[in-house]
């Protein structure tokens, strides 16, 4: 279905699923709340209706957005197996399916490399719907990976978040008319959450807000999902053999999640099942070091002068900054990586001077300005590899 401008607002499909995605969503739905030129629709889904994941529609009923739907795609004790991911993938498309019948969006706003977005971009395609992907064309490792590639097939305008990735894109048969570098809306909302102190930030954890702390964030690896627990136990032990404070966040619940909290349950290390983007924001801007494997170290961290210790293969073959250290799963590689990120003072003078390939915290006022110009009309929904 193509807008018709003559008729109604624009009329926008936006599906979350986690933390990760709602971070980089928010913004741009905050822009669209307030333009009458959108109609937005948000459709909540994924791990962000489980407690045990911190029950991120809380959040974002906090924020005050409109939600339209509220679609379960996991099930309870649902066993930690790549089978069960696909599975869950199966409920999320129908009851996507049924929703996008149910409202006619004439968009669908999709991102990234998560497993509801990717189900969004499926059924907007076989609908007629146009969609559109952020942050297409990126390397990753993992079974990342394959969805984000898979779901810029699907999508009809991309918005990437660097060159390099816009160019993967073209080389993918892309059309070039319809890829736009915009960067990564994720910063948008780090930059713009309100910021407290760090004895404020740190208050509800019990920690000394004079000694430095580090924030984990590890997700499982779906090809290594058996090594879970050993990976995770080597990067707590190595933080706590320099005696540093530490932030576990919940790993997302990608086959071999469990293995990752059981370690983190048994360790003295403080364990969060989720933050809001406005705690995050600040959690993050106040830790002298993220050690694991999430994106947020590679897209996010360089804006605010942050060192990560990036473990393991999660982010394989992705861009990234100068404040970034790769090391493998050992432990001792793990605490040189530490070692390296919060006391070299070469290192740490490199980090204060970084830029940030994927934007400067204007990307969703990017993709909101180029949505409202377009012609829908004229995008092929029928879409060509292009040469």
């Amino acid at each position: 279905m193509q807008a018709d401008r003559n008729r109604h607002r624009l009329r926008v499909a936006i599906v979350s699923e986690r933390r990760a995605d709602y971070s980089r969503f928010k913004p741009i739905l905050s822009l669209m709340r307030r333009d009458p030129f959108f109609d937005y629709r948000l459709f909540v889904t994924g791990i962000s209706l489980l407690k045990s994941h911190g029950e991120d529609i809380r959040t974002i009923r906090q924020d005050g957005f409109r939600i339209s739907g509220i679609l379960p795609m996991y099930r309870k004790r649902a066993p930690d197996t790549g089978a069960e991911m696909t599975r869950s993938y199966a409920r999320i498309l129908a009851r996507l399916s049924d929703s996008f019948e149910r409202v006619s969006p004439d968009l669908v706003l999709t991102g990234f490399d998560i497993g509801a977005n990717f189900a969004a971009a499926i059924v907007g395609a076989h609908m007629n719907i146009p969609v559109a992907h952020i942050q297409g064309g990126e390397v990753t490792g993992s079974i990342d990976e394959s969805l984000r590639h898979a779901t810029s097939k699907f999508a009809h305008i991309h918005f990437p978040a660097t060159r390099l990735a816009a160019e993967r894109l073209r080389h993918m048969g892309e059309d070039p008319r319809f890829i736009f570098v915009v960067g990564c809306p994720s910063i948008d909302a780090l930059i713009q959450a309100p910021k407290t102190s760090r004895m404020a930030t740190l208050a509800p954890f019990g920690f000394n807000s004079r000694d430095p702390y580090v924030l984990v964030v590890q997700h499982p690896v779906t090809t290594e999902m058996d090594r879970s627990g050993q990976q995770i136990r080597n990067t707590l032990r190595a933080v706590a053999s320099l005696k540093l404070q530490g932030i576990v966040l919940c790993p997302n619940n990608d086959a071999g999640f469990r293995a990752i909290v059981r370690e983190v349950q048994n360790s003295r290390m403080k364990y969060i099942r989720s933050l809001s983007p406005e705690q995050y924001a600040n959690v993050f801007r106040h830790t002298a070091c993220l050690v694991g494997n999430s994106s947020s170290g590679i897209h996010e961290a360089a804006t605010f002068k942050i060192p990560v210790v990036n473990i393991g293969t999660r982010q394989q073959g992705r861009e990234r900054p100068g404040n970034v250290i790769d090391v493998g799963y050992s432990n001792k590689e793990i605490r040189k990586g530490l070692e390296k990120a919060l006391y070299d003072s070469s290192f740490r003078k490199v980090v204060s001077k970084v830029k940030n390939p994927y934007g400067d915290g204007r990307s969703a006022q990017r993709i909101i300005k180029i949505l409202k110009r377009l012609d829908f009309s004229n995008i092929p929904i029928q879409k060509r590899f292009v040469d």
